[in-house]
């Protein structure tokens, strides 16, 4: 991978998304020069780089990209495609192994209403080597009965990191992401997403589902509340009593009454269980 080569000496993120960065991207994007210049595209990058922070690199980068890729969108994601490496295998290695792929993220978060399903299609590749939580934020706030078709399939999907994303994707607080009014406006609306997730197999997946259900909390405590309920008075497993210990664990340490009596509960059937 010829991103390997590359070296982060003060281990921050955006000092991934150097000059040098930019130039093996183009190397692998745009072999021979074929689609664009790449060196004015470096040239571009280098002049403004050195101020920027993190989210601002990586726009500059995606800006840079569609400005020179004039092709149509579907065409510029199967030029982007051409970073894929093989998906990753663990659960780490986004920002160690993946960090690459950022750029290309950015790319679908500002551009992805170009053409829905060509997205969506990307994104679903993109996640098993990166994350595409921000950029299915994008098509969320454009569609949202084709998000929502989408994530209910995602979450049956044999990948984890697939998986995954069908929760942290429509995290109402996100961090990083777009704003998702109409998942704040009626959180109620992703609850069976979590519903159907709350006992996968990969922590991975279940952390993602805990904090995502700890935003609803946030959001709407009653309808938190009678979700956790809900979920206790169907099957319980050990997995599930995790899930729920986890999202509530703000509201406890804030002294609310309910969700100290739910731990409590909660605690009791873990012990049961044990027993």
């Amino acid at each position: 991978m010829p991103f390997s080569k590359l070296k982060n000496k003060t281990g921050k993120h955006k000092d991934w998304y150097t000059p040098e960065f930019v130039r093996i991207l183009c190397d692998v994007l745009n072999p021979n020069d074929k689609l664009f210049s790449s060196a004015a595209v470096c040239r571009q990058y280098k002049k403004t780089f050195g101020d920027l922070e993190l989210k601002a690199r990586i726009t500059r980068i995606a800006d840079l990209l569609d400005q020179s890729l004039e092709c149509s969108y579907k065409q510029q994601l199967k030029v982007l495609s051409k970073a894929f490496g093989e998906p990753l295998e663990t659960e780490t290695g986004m920002f160690t192994e993946g960090f690459y792929l950022y750029p290309l993220s950015q790319f679908v978060e500002l551009y992805g209403e170009r053409d829905l399903d060509a997205s969506i299609s990307f994104i679903y590749e993109l996640t098993q080597r990166f994350t595409g939580e921000w950029a299915i934020r994008t098509i969320a706030n454009a569609d949202q009965k084709l998000t929502m078709k989408t994530v209910k399939r995602w979450a049956k999907d044999k990948n984890f990191h697939v998986r995954r994303l069908a929760s942290e994707g429509l995290r109402p607080r996100l961090p990083w992401g777009k704003k998702i009014d109409w998942v704040d406006e009626s959180p109620k609306k992703i609850i069976p997403i979590y519903k159907k997730l709350r006992n996968d197999k990969v922590l991975y997946v279940r952390r993602s589902v805990a904090n995502s259900m700890g935003d609803i909390i946030k959001l709407d405590s009653d309808l938190a509340l009678e979700t956790f309920e809900d979920w206790l008075g169907s099957k319980q497993t050990a997995d599930n009593l995790w899930v729920i210990k986890h999202a509530i664990r703000t509201p406890v340490k804030k002294g609310d009454k309910r969700y100290r009596a739910l731990k409590e509960q909660v605690n009791e059937l873990i012990k049961d269980a044990r027993d």
